[in-house]
C-alpha cells in the first residue's frame, strides 16, 4: 500500500521546517509545489531535506519530498492523487495560492469527485478565508463545494524555522524544537486526513479563531518586537538582539501585555474552549536561542502587515485597551514597526513614504482600522514620535 500524499504549496522556511518533517513521521510522502528552481532541483536532486534542530547533535535527514515548478503539467494529477492539501506561502499570498489550486480542484472533483481538506499553515486568522477569496475568483464555480467537498481549514503552528540554505548536500532548514499545531476542524470535511488522525502531531480544535489569536499574541507579537527594537539598534539577528537588556525587558513587558489581554479576551467568550496560560520566559526562549541564527530583516518583513488590527502588535493592543489598561510595552513595539524602514524589505520603503505624506496617525489608523483620534492611535504615534524627532511622549 502507497504512502498517503500531502501537495504542498511553498517550500519556504515552514514547509521544509515543520510540515514536510512532521509528516514523515506519520508516514507521508510530500510534493512541495515551488517557485524557487533552485530548491526544486535541490530537494529533487537528493530525494529529501536537511533539517537542523537547536539542541540536537546531527541534522536529522527527512526523505519521501519531492518538488514540482507551479508550472508543471503533473500538477491536475498530482492533486487529484493527493491525500491532503496544504499551503505555507505567507498570507499576503495566499489568494494568489487560491488561484493556482482553484483549476485544481476543479480538475480533481470533475474527474473522480473525491472530496479533499486544504489546511493553511499561516499566521494570519483570516488564512482559510484568503485562500478562498482567490479560489473562488479563479473558478466561480467552487464557491458551492467549500465545506461540502472542499474542506478548508487553518493551522497556527508554534515552530520557529529561522534558515533556508542550499548546501552541496541538499537543503537545509534550521529550527527549534517546537511541534505544537493547531488545526481547525469547523469547515473540514469528515473522514478525511487530518480529521482521520493519520497525522497525530496536529492538534484538532474548534475555535481555531482562539488558537491562531493565542500564537499571534503571544508569539509573534515579542518574535516581531524583538525584530523592530532590534533593527533600530543595528541588530542583525534576533538572539544579539534579545542580548540587549533594555530589547529583553521590553520584549518581557510586550508578552506580559499580549499574554494578559489574551487572557480577558477569552474571558469574555463563553464557551471558549480552555487555553492553559503560557509564562512570559517560555513563550521567549522559543525564538531567543543563539543557534536560531534569525535575521531581524526576516521576522520584520511586511510591517504593513504586521501592524493590521487583527494581527502581533495592534491586535493585542485593542484587546488590552477593551479589558481596561493601557499597552505601553505593545505601543512601543507597534512605533518601532511604524518607523521601520529597511530598504531590502519593499513594504518597509512604501510605508515610510505614505507617513511623510499622510502622518503616522492616518497611516496607522488604515492599516489598524482605528480611528485616528483613537486613544491607542495616540499612545502609538506619541512614541513614534519620542523615535523619529525626539518630541516628548504627551
Amino acid at each position: 500500500m502507497s504512502a498517503p500524499r500531502c501537495l504542498l504549496l511553498g517550500a519556504g522556511r515552514l514547509a521544509g521546517g515543520y510540515i514536510a518533517p512532521l509528516l514523515a513521521e506519520a508516514g507521508w510522502e510530500t510534493v512541495f509545489v515551488c517557485r524557487n528552481r533552485e530548491v526544486m532541483r535541490a530537494v529533487n536532486e537528493a530525494g529529501g531535506l536537511w533539517l537542523r534542530m537547536v539542541g540536537e547533535p546531527e541534522d536529522r535527514w527527512i526523505g519521501g519530498i519531492s518538488a514540482v515548478a507551479q508550472e508543471d503539467e503533473r500538477l491536475p494529477e498530482l492533486a487529484d492523487g493527493a491525500d491532503l492539501i496544504a499551503t505555507a506561502v505567507g498570507p499576503s499570498s495566499l489568494p494568489d495560492a487560491g488561484r493556482t489550486l482553484a483549476p485544481l480542484l476543479i480538475h480533481r472533483l470533475r474527474s473522480s469527485g473525491a472530496p479533499v481538506n486544504v489546511v493553511t499553515f499561516e499566521n494570519s486568522r483570516r488564512g482559510p478565508e484568503l485562500l478562498a477569496i482567490g479560489m473562488v475568483e479563479e473558478e466561480p464555480a467552487l464557491a458551492g463545494e467549500i465545506g461540502r467537498r472542499i474542506g478548508l481549514g487553518g493551522a497556527a503552528a508554534w515552530r520557529a524555522v529561522s534558515g533556508r540554505e542550499i548546501t552541496a548536500e541538499g537543503v537545509r532548514f534550521d529550527a527549534n524544537r517546537q511541534s505544537e499545531c493547531y488545526v481547525g476542524i469547523a469547515s473540514l470535511v469528515r473522514g478525511l486526513s487530518p480529521l482521520d488522525g493519520s497525522v497525530p502531531g496536529l492538534t484538532l480544535v474548534r475555535s481555531f479563531d482562539d488558537r491562531i489569536r493565542e500564537k499571534l499574541w503571544l508569539f509573534n507579537a515579542g518574535h516581531a518586537a524583538a525584530a523592530y527594537l532590534g533593527w533600530h539598534v543595528g541588530c542583525e539577528t534576533l538572539d544579539v538582539s534579545m542580548s540587549r537588556p533594555h530589547i529583553r525587558s521590553l520584549v518581557e513587558d510586550v508578552v506580559e501585555e499580549a499574554s494578559r489581554a489574551f487572557e480577558m479576551y477569552l474571558h469574555s467568550r463563553p464557551g471558549s474552549e480552555p487555553i492553559p496560560p503560557r509564562s512570559p520566559e517560555t513563550v521567549i526562549d522559543l525564538y531567543s536561542d543563539p543557534a536560531l541564527r534569525d535575521p531581524v530583516v526576516r521576522v520584520g518583513r511586511e510591517p504593513r502587515r504586521k501592524l493590521g488590527h487583527d494581527d502581533r502588535l495592534v491586535g493585542p493592543a485593542v484587546a488590552a485597551m477593551a479589558a481596561g489598561f493601557r499597552p505601553v510595552a505593545l505601543a512601543e513595539a507597534a512605533a518601532a514597526a511604524l518607523c521601520y524602514g529597511e530598504p531590502t524589505d519593499p513594504q518597509a520603503p512604501d510605508l515610510q513614504r505614505e507617513i511623510r505624506l499622510l502622518g503616522p496617525e492616518e497611516v496607522l489608523a488604515t492599516l489598524g482600522t482605528l480611528d485616528i483620534r483613537d486613544e491607542l492611535t495616540r499612545l502609538i504615534c506619541a512614541r513614534y514620535r519620542v523615535r523619529t524627532t525626539g518630541e516628548a511622549a504627551g
